[in-house]
């Protein structure tokens, strides 16, 4: 990262930002007011801690608010290692984040099992358990009474007689949470992590593992809180249970990077410069008047800025920033013109090679599938060799989709076993593991990552056998072409048509490079037009090397694709044969239409 960001110095985006923060650094190393250079030590402090919470919060989309628990176990190892050991802070940081990594795994891995408001409870209730905790080993960390940390100035116990030194070390944290940010953002994690945020079971589909991704952004999350509150606990030279572990420290870091804006870099940054201080303003002006009254309006300018400003203040201004980035110089290299993007398709055609492989690629033996004791799917046998394109036809209700759930390990069938690939893929219940096998799928409902751009979600594909952004990058490039989105690859997902969404599906499915492709009414919806490019484009991704499976209720897109058709009704396997002789048989008439239907 560090070479990309000097060889891109000349442009706006990157020496302007820069710019902004060597003024930072030099006020608060140069400015005599204690009051502002306090001012600024909670600015950076808050904007750093809650740049750590946006981890878990932002980027992952499980919003904690128990974070008080990593900084208040963050600052108490430290304070108790230097009051009652001697220990230098210096060295008492690497103990603090270390224990408080071993608590985000024992948090995380229950944890981050529960969805929406269920995690939010359940990191509240820890950080609550803390506390109490806290309160009660008073041996160690002198209960309620709170913890005198002893001033001793020196840079190896981050006491410093000059509240400047304090300023310029809560800048170097807050720059260092950003540069971790930005390193993260354009990693295969954080790619994952917004991926996940906004549909976790697509994301596990292309091969994340939605647990680890979520406990490895907690456990960073959690050690860069923890070293933030020895920093502060430094400076304020006391620690209180009450007050450490407060749910009110959750709730300010959750509420800055809202306001600045969620999963964003700067956000934290923002909304700290904004927040913090507001509060110490309205405290000086309005609350020594009414008790309380400033806590109102701080609330109602919160209540203001989430109604009016749902994805923060980073998103009202971004249009105005990149205008001014427009207008602004650019030097050395970056005012050079770039080169046009060209991607050139190597994939190569498997069908003849294909088509000499005698053992099946996927085989179902007797599958069925109860929910309670409703069941779905029965006794429902079949197999594809490699090059083939199976459709699968059925009334609506007949147990397709939930089949291609079974294919897929999204569920386990109550009876039967599935093999692809020669091997037994039944036991398998994480979705990620059957698509490292070499199995990807599409949606019946489109499940694009709305907030990512076209090229972005295809990215999070490639990264299911790539782990560097370059690499993923050009395979995603590659497969955006292949299915006529290259142009279209920095728009945001959600702003697609219904039909580039379902080729977003299938070009998502196809960075992956799957064996077997599970197509689910990738043509629901789509006009004549449309369908003679989905069809154009499915026999190219079969030519190219994936088998496909069909589900399809467009009977014209169904008889020409299909090599065969297997027909489901009420969970059963009706027949299957060629094309022409299923659609003339009696049984799938009448499962289309009904027993009083004859042909004429």
């Amino acid at each position: 990262m560090l070479g990309s960001y000097f060889k891109n110095i000349g442009a706006p985006g990157v020496y302007f930002p820069s710019l902004i923060l060597l003024v930072l650094l030099a006020v608060a190393a140069l400015v005599p007011n204690e009051f502002y250079l306090n001012l600024f030590f909670m600015i950076f402090m808050f904007a750093g801690l809650s740049g750590a919470w946006n981890i878990i919060g932002g980027y992952a989309g499980q919003i904690s608010l128990g974070h008080a628990a990593f900084y208040g176990v963050g600052a108490y190892t430290s304070a108790v290692l230097f009051a009652k050991l001697g220990l230098p802070p210096v060295l008492g940081i690497f103990a603090s984040m270390g224990v408080a990594v071993v608590l985000a795994f024992i948090i995380g891995y229950p944890c981050l099992r529960l969805k929406g408001p269920f995690f939010t409870l359940a990191t509240l209730a820890v950080a609550e358990v803390l506390q109490l905790l806290a309160v009660y080993f008073r041996g160690l960390t002198e209960g309620s009474e709170g913890l005198s940390i002893p001033y001793e100035p020196a840079w190896y116990n981050l006491i410093f007689e000059s509240k400047n030194a304090y300023a310029v070390l809560a800048f170097g944290y807050m720059a260092l949470v950003l540069v971790i940010t930005l390193v993260l953002e354009r990693s295969k994690l954080g790619y994952q992590l917004t991926a996940l945020r906004d549909e976790d079971q697509a994301a596990e589909s292309l091969g994340v593992n939605t647990s680890r991704a979520k406990i490895a952004a907690f456990v960073l999350s959690g050690a860069l809180t923890a070293l933030g509150a020895v920093i502060v606990s430094q400076y304020v030279l006391f620690l209180e249970p009450h007050s450490d572990f407060s749910v009110n420290v959750s709730v300010e870091l959750a509420l800055i990077s809202m306001v600045g804006g969620l999963g964003t870099a700067v956000g934290p940054l923002i909304g700290a410069a904004i927040l913090i201080p507001l509060g110490e303003f309205l405290r000086a002006w309005v609350g020594g008047g009414i008790q309380g009254l400033h806590y109102v309006i701080y609330g109602c300018i919160l209540i203001l800025v989430v109604m009016f400003m749902p994805h923060g203040i980073k998103a009202l201004v971004e249009n105005k920033y990149q205008a001014l980035m427009a207008l602004l110089p650019r030097f050395g290299a970056a005012a050079r013109p770039q080169p046009e993007e060209e991607v050139h398709l190597h994939f190569e055609s498997h069908e003849a090679e294909a088509a000499k492989e005698s053992r099946p690629l996927i085989a179902a033996h007797e599958i069925s599938k109860d929910f309670g004791g409703l069941r779905v799917l029965s006794g429902i046998s079949f197999a594809v060799h490699p090059g083939e394109i199976l459709g699968i036809i059925g009334p609506n209700g007949a147990g397709k989709t939930t089949l291609f759930n079974v294919l897929s390990g999204v569920y386990r069938p109550t009876k039967g076993r599935v093999e692809f690939d020669g091997q037994d893929i039944t036991g398998i219940r994480r979705i990620h593991q059957v698509c490292h096998l070499g199995m990807g799928r599409t949606y019946q409902i489109v499940k694009p990552f709305g907030n990512m751009s076209v090229l972005d979600n295809v990215m999070v594909g490639a990264f299911c056998n790539q782990s560097g952004s370059a690499t993923a990058r050009e395979i995603a490039l590659e497969v955006l072409a292949l299915v006529g989105l290259f142009d279209k690859k920095d728009q945001e997902a959600k702003s697609l048509t219904l039909a580039n969404m379902k080729r977003l599906e299938m070009a998502r499915a196809l960075a992956t490079k799957p064996k077997l492709l599970l197509l689910d009414e990738v043509m629901a919806g789509l006009n004549p037009n449309e369908i003679d490019e989905a069809i154009k484009l499915i026999r190219d991704i079969r030519d190219y090397g994936s088998t496909v499976i069909v589900v399809e209720h467009v009977m014209r897109a169904i008889m020409s694709l299909s090599e065969r058709i297997m027909v489901i009704a009420q969970g059963e396997k009706v027949t299957e044969g060629e094309p022409r002789e299923v659609i003339a048989d009696q049984r799938v008439i009448k499962a289309y239409l009904g027993d009083g239907f004859e042909l004429a």
